[in-house]
């Protein structure tokens, strides 16, 4: 008799495939973010990479042709992340408009606490960050989202028109980043963080808002 059940319960070949390759993706990033995290990101080599995870160099190669390649790896994973909590600027609901500068500040916050949620991961992306060249001209994961809701109180008149909001966005994502990195460094050789992030973060913002908020015509 055909084993008619176990052909059906079986997944196909490229299932399984897919499953074992995305084990072994895991089991890499995993792998590499542990080093990094105990020996920085710049003295992290893929040989050593690829004996923590267990597998052969071609086999690491196959998933990412070099380290940056699982850095940007973890930064897309953290985007992702950043995306998925900041509010929506136009998601506002049936009540009355929330001012652009209140969506800025919870956009802060969440920004904040997810850095905070996973101390090696942002330690990290901020390694990186620093090391590798041409990531300054990388677009910050949620630069797009902040300029949204800046332009969102210049079209209001809640915010000054004097700066294009691509250019306030771009203030506000370099507050963000150096304010991050000068929270995370310290901890990487266990020191304790120099300032409490989310009230920094918070400080930062509130002097942006103040500019933003001379010459608007309502606030």
């Amino acid at each position: 008799m055909d084993n008619v059940a176990g052909d059906i319960q079986a997944p196909p070949a490229a299932d399984r495939r897919a499953r074992q390759r995305e084990r072994t993706r895991r089991r890499i990033l995993e792998a590499a973010l542990e080093l990094f995290s105990a020996r920085g990101y710049a003295h992290t080599t893929m040989d050593d990479i690829a004996g923590r995870a267990d597998i052969a160099r071609r086999t690491l190669f196959n998933h990412f042709p070099a380290k940056q390649a699982i850095l940007a790896a973890w930064r897309a994973e953290r985007g992702e992340r950043l995306a998925a909590a900041l509010p929506d600027a136009a998601a506002e609901g049936d009540g009355p408009p929330v001012p652009a500068a209140e969506l800025l500040r919870r956009q802060f916050a969440v920004l904040g606490r997810l850095s905070e949620s996973d101390v090696p991961l942002t330690i990290v992306l901020v390694q990186g960050r620093m090391t590798e060249i041409g990531d300054a001209g990388e677009p910050f994961p949620t630069f797009e989202s902040l300029r949204a809701v800046v332009q969102l109180g210049q079209d209001r008149a809640e915010f000054s028109t004097t700066a294009p909001a691509h250019t306030v966005a771009e203030v506000l994502s370099s507050c963000y980043a150096d304010t991050v990195s000068r929270w995370a460094l310290p901890q990487v050789t266990g020191r304790p963080a120099p300032f409490e992030l989310g009230p920094a973060l918070s400080a930062k913002l509130e002097l942006v808002l103040g500019g933003l908020a001379a010459g608007a015509s309502r606030y």
